[in-house]
């Protein structure tokens, strides 16, 4: 498991490269990860909290999942998702260039 998941971040970091990701395609990537990351380590802290007080706090982790399934988070995911496109690979998202032309 320890070598997969390795495997995983070392396949990342070599495919976000500044040579591979450039303009806006970099902030919404260094946002989508801060994303990622801020819930993982919110997840974590829950289960460590559960496992040294050996009591889960349900209420504290209903209270997560009903705020990630908000309304602003699906808004927000639908936001990475469209910038995530940049079919001319120019680094600058296709929602963002079809503003610009207008």
């Amino acid at each position: 498991m320890k070598e997969k998941l390795l495997a995983l971040l070392q396949a990342a970091t070599t495919k976000l490269t500044p040579d591979t990701v450039k303009g806006a395609m970099r902030f919404i990537i260094w946002y989508a990860l801060l994303l990622v990351f801020c819930c993982i380590v919110y997840v974590v802290a829950w289960l460590f909290d559960w496992y040294t007080t050996g009591n889960p706090n349900l209420v504290e982790i209903r209270n997560f999942l009903h705020e990630i399934a908000s309304a602003p988070w699906i808004a927000v995911i639908g936001f990475i998702a469209k910038a995530f496109i940049d079919s001319n690979n120019n680094g600058i998202p296709d929602e963002l260039e079809s503003k610009e032309d207008k």
